[in-house]
């Protein structure tokens, strides 16, 4: 009797449709109105992950995308090397260095789900243009969600003193964007906090900013801005400030060769901007090539299926798992756009 039970049970989980039978259905199966939800899935499926498609990805062109196979994703930092010892004589020994513990980074994947409904009316009555509707829906809000949160590790930057809404703090219990961030081997500190409206001095003094920040040992790593991050807002100023052969806002036939020889390549995220919550005058550098912004995909978005056996419902969801983060405040500048730091290490 156990036995036949759990057979039993088994019998009435639903099959999920796979890539091999999701199309090959009976002329049986399709006379029989209880099996629409699995008449229906292909077609959902299918506009769900084309709508999910339809807009190129935004947050990539600023994180490190990763995957991962892990609850929880840990990096480690450590200390830096400082200058090599003279060798003063040619019996000196090395002087080994132990670099300094570093700080823990944690990636903690959080999930997110959506879901609708068919009935079975619905499908009698043949309102497809109405079930059409929802796998595009789920997935543009699905889209949206991952583009905020991407956008706001930027957004948050400037919010590090752990107080108030939005208040966001890195490994090192500083802003992301801040005068103060503690070298492990060094007394000094880290900068990567700007100032200004984005103009051709700003902009300038932030490419020289980038260019100072220390390793901790309090040498210099010799970042290079390769990015510009911006709203949509101040897409037409960073056109002009890089693409214009002559210095924006100036009386004088003065050459911008310095900014057109730099080559960095403006990137426009929608959810940056005021519209979406973010700001209309904030920006950002960025060194495309060696930053330590990450995203880690533990599971990328997926679409499934279960139809209720006694309310003729069909269900539809959405499911996606995913962490992000920075690893090293190097590498990335932000400023507010106004003329004096907001960051509470100021």
């Amino acid at each position: 009797m156990d036995k036949f039970i759990i057979d039993l049970q088994l019998f009435a989980t639903p099959v999920q449709p796979t890539a091999d039978n999701a199309f090959n259905y009976t002329d049986a199966d399709r006379d029989n109105k209880t099996n629409f939800g699995k008449l229906l899935e292909p077609g959902l499926r299918k506009i769900f992950f084309e709508t999910y498609d339809e807009i190129p990805e935004q947050y990539s062109k600023i994180y490190n995308v990763l995957s991962s196979s892990k609850a929880i994703e840990r990096d480690w930092g450590m200390g830096a090397f400082g200058d090599w010892t003279k060798r003063e004589s040619q019996f000196d020994t090395v002087a080994y260095k132990t670099l300094s513990p570093g700080l823990d980074r944690t990636y903690i994947h959080d999930a997110f789900t959506q879901g609708f409904m068919i009935t079975r009316e619905m499908y009698d009555d043949d309102e497809y243009r109405e079930m059409q509707k929802m796998p595009k829906a789920m997935a543009r809000s699905g889209r949206a969600k991952l583009e905020k949160d991407a956008a706001s590790l930027l957004i948050n930057g400037f919010k590090g003193d752990g107080v108030g809404e939005g208040a966001y703090q890195i490994y090192d219990g500083k802003a992301l964007f801040s005068e103060a961030h503690p070298l492990l081997d060094s007394t000094g500190v880290g900068v990567n906090l700007a100032t200004g409206s984005l103009n051709d001095t700003s902009l300038k003094t932030a490419i020289k900013l980038m260019r100072e920040i220390p390793d901790d040992a309090g040498n210099l790593v010799q970042f290079k801005a390769t990015k510009l991050i911006i709203p949509p807002a101040l897409e037409d100023t960073a056109i002009r400030l890089l693409k214009s052969a002559q210095i924006t806002g100036s009386d004088y036939n003065d050459t911008n060769q310095f900014l057109n020889s730099y080559g960095i390549e403006i990137v426009v995220l929608d959810y940056l901007g005021a519209a979406a919550g973010g700001s209309d005058t904030a920006w950002y550098l960025q060194d495309g090539s060696r930053h330590e912004m990450n995203f880690f995909w533990r599971k990328r978005p997926e679409f499934k299926w279960q139809e209720d056996f006694d309310t003729f419902i069909a269900k539809y969801r959405g499911y996606m798992r995913y962490s992000y983060g920075v690893s090293d405040w190097r590498g990335i500048i932000g400023s507010t756009g106004l003329d004096t730091p907001t960051s509470p290490d100021a």
